[in-house]
């Protein structure tokens, strides 16, 4: 992991100050453990703060054509052979970013469409007098920038932005509203009103007549024939994402919790280890108390007892959610929403202390392989309510929900009523198109949360409308419902949270099922092989076969996170939670409904074993915006 940073002026080439490129650096030290350095050349600046994790000399910023073209990279590529093939040179040693520049000398604008792997970079064209930006396809490596019609500025974090004079900090709204409400839907927007995010998948070119972002690829299923075996497929892309993301330094470790995506990259991470005959791979697993709910020490045993590994486990006893959370806070520049990030930030510092420099992370196992809930769709629309039957049957099983009231939920859906309640849909649509209302979100997914002044203000009931549920024409079909799951803000929000709490250890996470030609090929399976005989992301089970523990293999359970937290909050932060949502809640007044979260604080202390998941969401994001906005602001808590 490493950061960049960058000014540009564009005010008739004002010179880049080396001081403004420093001071942007010093902020990100923690991203500097094997160095930083800086360029100037004339109104642009560049710099780079390096953790080595791909074994290449140095950090940049790196030029070449004479100095015509200079870059600063935070990359990992994962198609170097192509790219060297393609590009003509073979048999050179080159950096992951001069073969970046090399890509932009040939294609252009065009060039992040030929990469494959995790990005950000700004590259400094000198002839053209702009500054080429792109992010990576899933937003894995961050990049955040500032623009005014005198100087553009762009770092991996917020902070070294707001460290820039002329550069305020004011917050926005709109941001603080979509957190409540669980909904990162503009993928533009930080908690900054003057700071914005490049989103995944877009290059952005900066010169003086302006800014022009562009998309340059859209999530689509693969178009590449498949292979008759559809998990031997699987497979073989699975493992070489899990290699490709080994490269560059034998201190790899892997996050090992005993699920099914964790175990799955550790198993194939040590086959690969023991075949290069490098070190054990070290794993990282957190383990509850025996008998606990959250327990999955048999399933991280099964694993340790048939590969050879060096395994750390760390004891959580009396859990803590608000534990460091000021320190915490300052790390991600913001609220976020990720309540367990102090279990995994555990994690990122043991390995961090035991030399690790990558961890793999399991993290996208459901989105991207599918448990193929819409595959029941499929089969209620198309009528084959036989199969539907014995699907839900072994789902009932799996999942431990009722098997007649879901099947005559489809059948209201799907059965012979249907055309009448369709009709009805799509009159109430014309209505509301004439009258040119918005269609209302349901109420009980924000409006408990959210001030109702805030939620006027910030248009979001329009923008949940928009983006905050799965619309019915797309839940009927498994290949539109996997594709708005990982279209969805809530994917580089996820990572942008991981790589700053892991960034303060010295640790890059990498991510085995966030592979481009991965994800393709899992878009492209026909439901049955997401959802088969009750157990979803069938095709990684299958092809996890001679690889996995059976235990492991066909878990049927799924750990709930829910109790463990409202046991923590109120057994460890009483007196927080009382100050902050009652005797002191005037901070968050004007964002938060407070008689409304009142409520939910109050049955949840009478009856915290019957809290809801939405229940502590509210709790938690209330104590947390509170929290966030008194460091802001400077007040002590």
């Amino acid at each position: 992991m490493s950061g960049v940073a960058g000014i540009m002026h564009i005010d008739n080439g004002r010179p880049a100050a080396a001081g403004d490129i420093q001071q942007m650096l010093s902020r990100m030290r923690h991203r500097a453990r094997d160095g930083s350095s800086w360029r100037t050349e004339g109104s642009v600046a560049l710099g780079h703060a390096w953790l080595d994790t791909t074994g290449e000399d140095g950090p940049g910023p790196l030029a070449m054509a004479g100095g015509k073209l200079a870059i600063t990279a935070d990359c990992r590529l994962d198609n170097r052979d192509e790219l060297l093939a393609r590009l003509g040179l073979h048999d050179r040693p080159i950096a992951d970013a001069m073969l970046i520049m090399r890509a932009y000398l040939k294609w252009g604008e065009a060039c992040p469409t030929y990469l494959q792997g995790d990005f950000a970079f700004a590259i400094w064209d000198r002839e053209r007098q702009a500054l080429f930006c792109a992010r990576d396809h899933f937003g894995v490596k961050p990049f955040y920038y500032h623009s005014t019609g005198r100087r553009f500025a762009f770092a991996s974090e917020m902070g070294p932005i707001l460290a820039l004079d002329g550069v305020s900090r004011r917050l926005s709204e709109h941001q603080i509203s979509g957190f409540l409400a669980g909904l990162p839907d503009d993928l533009q927007a930080t908690p900054y009103a003057e700071i914005f995010r490049l989103p995944a998948r877009h290059s952005m070119m900066v010169a003086g007549h302006g800014i022009a972002l562009r998309r340059y690829w859209q999530i689509e299923p693969s178009q590449r024939p498949p292979r008759a075996d559809a998990a031997e497929e699987f497979r073989h892309l699975f493992a070489q994402s899990a290699e490709n993301r080994m490269r560059g330094t034998p201190a790899v470790g892997a996050m090992l919790s005993g699920g099914l995506d964790s175990s799955s990259i550790t198993c194939l991470a040590s086959l690969r280890a023991a075949a290069t005959r490098n070190p054990k791979l070290k794993t990282f697993s957190l383990v509850f108390d025996k008998g606990s709910s959250m327990d999955e020490k048999p399933f991280i045993d099964a694993v340790l007892d048939g590969n050879p590994l060096d395994a750390t486990l760390i004891a959580v006893g009396n859990y803590a959610p608000f534990a460091e959370f000021e320190r915490i806070l300052e790390e991600q520049e913001g609220t976020f929403l990720a309540p367990g990030l102090s279990l995994t930030r555990d994690l990122y510092r043991t390995a961090g202390a035991k030399g690790v420099k990558v961890l793999l992370d399991g993290h996208g196992g459901d989105e991207v392989v599918s448990h193929g809930h819409g595959h029941l769709h499929e089969l209620a629309n198309a009528g084959r309510w036989l199969e539907l039957w014995r699907e839900l049957r072994s789902a009932a099983n799996t999942y431990g929900d009722g098997m007649l009231p879901l099947y005559f939920k489809f059948l209201t859906i799907y059965g012979p009523a249907w055309r009448i309640a369709r009709m009805r849909s799509v009159a109430k649509r014309l209505v509301r198109k004439v009258r040119r209302r918005p269609a209302q979100a349901p109420r009980a997914a924000w409006a408990g949360l959210v001030n109702p002044d805030l939620a006027g203000r910030t248009d979001l009931a329009e923008r949940f409308h928009r983006s905050g549920y799965m619309p019915a024409a797309v839940s009927a079909s498994e290949a539109l419902t996997h594709r708005w799951l990982l279209s969805t803000g809530l994917v580089p929000h996820a990572f942008e949270v991981l790589d700053k709490a892991a960034a303060n250890f010295g640790v890059e996470p990498r991510y085995p099922f966030w592979d481009k030609p991965l994800v393709e090929f899992c878009l492209a399976l026909p439901g049955e092989e997401k959802l088969k005989d009750g157990f979803g992301r069938h095709v990684l089970r299958r092809a996890m076969q001679g690889v996995l523990p059976p235990a492991v293999q066909w878990r049927r359970d799924k750990i709930d996170f829910t109790a463990n937290l409202v046991n923590g909050m109120l057994g460890n932060h009483r007196e927080l939670l009382d100050r902050l949502l009652t005797s002191d809640s005037e901070r968050i007044a004007p964002y938060v409904n407070l008689p409304a979260v009142a409520a939910v604080y109050d049955r949840m202390l009478r009856q915290p074993e019957r809290a809801t998941l939405p229940d502590v969401q509210h709790v938690w994001r209330a104590v947390s915006l509170s929290l966030w906005l008194r460091q802001v602001e400077g007040s002590p808590a």
